[in-house]
């Protein structure tokens, strides 16, 4: 997980459907234990004349299972209320557009899709479509690591993961067979995109499409895109901890914003494994250390080697630097299942940056890290 570094750091956790402000007296964290109620309040943090750039903060404990923190430099409340209004309006609809299992009033989505397997034809929208084709495409670029056609054995994983939260005693493993069965069921060319008259259709009934490996990174890309087009110069988007920077830093000399990954030890006294100071960019992190359960004391987390159809045990800990934030997400997944060395010829040739920290705690990083990292932490 990122963290944004604004004079503070933010720590960033999983919850569902819950929205409220960021208090000025709480700045050092943001706890995800709050009431119901579905609001939407923004902070003005910074003391300046009112002519200059002012620091506002909103924060959407709502959409796509996780925490959404969006930050702008703006001249006014209103000025900020006119982008904050967008960011929720498009994580709503990303939300319901993009998800695998849910279904909503006269939507369309993957759980739509998935309905359909094998049946029927389902008319989407364009931005299905794209996804689908990112799916296909991203496929390719990590040989079979992301696979969005590979819901059946994720879902498993998600049911186990749902069960130990509401039942922690009386979950036990899928069997091998179980997990060798659903994944039989993998197959991307059973996903087929008609681009002309706009229709998505699997045509094995036995496969299920889950995008989660790309489809948050790639919704936060789209609203990020329409930010800048709207006049946005300053802000960050940090949707779960994936963190879009548009612009600079008004506040520092340098421009750059400074972002904290969080040690996987999770260690009081070393709460960061690395910082970066940065700008115009993106950086995402995937961990096994926030969405997972344990049984016998040992953790499953939500990240599933497709080679083995269980959690990917190679690292605790992959962060990625680039400019495109949907890049930045699925090269972090793929990054956290791939071996060291597969890893690296996948970020060079996307032209980003990663630093990992694998199952003992070692780190390593790719050649360029070091030019963004800070050495104070």
């Amino acid at each position: 997980m990122t963290c944004v570094v604004l004079g503070l750091c933010l720590a960033l956790s999983s919850c569902n459907k819950k929205i409220e402000k960021v208090k000025p007296e709480a700045k050092s964290n943001i706890k995800s234990e709050m009431s119901d109620d579905k609001k939407i309040s923004s902070n003005n943090s910074n003391n300046v004349d009112e002519n200059q750039l002012k620091k506002f903060e909103a924060t959407i404990y709502e959409y796509f299972d996780t925490i959404t923190t969006f930050t702008a430099y703006c001249k006014n409340e209103e000025e900020f209320n006119k982008y904050k209004d967008l960011v929720e309006q498009r994580m709503a609809e990303y939300h319901k557009l993009f998800n695998n299992y849910d279904k909503f009033d006269k939507v369309n989505n993957f759980s739509t899709i998935n309905e359909n397997a094998g049946k029927e034809k389902v008319k989407v929208d364009k931005k299905i479509i794209d996804i689908l084709k990112e799916g296909k495409k991203w496929y390719k670029e990590t040989d079979g690591d992301i696979n969005i056609a590979y819901g059946r054995v994720l879902k498993i994983w998600l049911d186990l993961r749902e069960k130990s939260e509401k039942d922690p005693e009386n979950i036990k493993l899928p069997s091998d067979k179980q997990l060798e069965e659903a994944g039989k069921y993998r197959n991307i060319d059973a996903i087929e995109i008609d681009e002309k008259n706009q229709t998505a259709y699997i045509n094995d009934k036995n496969v299920q499409i889950d995008i989660g490996g790309i489809g948050k990174g790639y919704a936060t890309e789209l609203i990020k895109k329409e930010l800048m087009e709207k006049g946005l110069q300053t802000g960050i988007l940090s949707v779960g901890g994936d963190v879009a920077i548009i612009g600079k830093n008004p506040t520092r000399p340098s421009g750059k914003f400074k972002i904290a990954i969080k040690d996987p030890s999770l260690s009081e006294d070393h709460p960061y494994a690395s910082v970066v100071s940065v700008n115009k960019t993106s950086v995402v992190t995937s961990g096994d250390y926030e969405r997972y359960f344990e049984i016998d004391g040992k953790k499953y987390h939500h990240i599933i080697d497709p080679d083995t159809n269980y959690p990917s045990t190679k690292f605790k800990s992959v962060s990625v630097i680039t400019d495109n934030i949907a890049y930045a997400d699925a090269l972090s997944t793929a990054l956290f299942i791939k071996d060291l060395e597969e890893g690296k010829k996948l970020v060079k040739k996307f032209n980003a940056e990663a630093y990992w920290i694998d199952k003992d705690g070692n780190t390593f990083k790719t050649e360029n890290w070091d030019k963004y990292e800070v050495k104070e932490k």
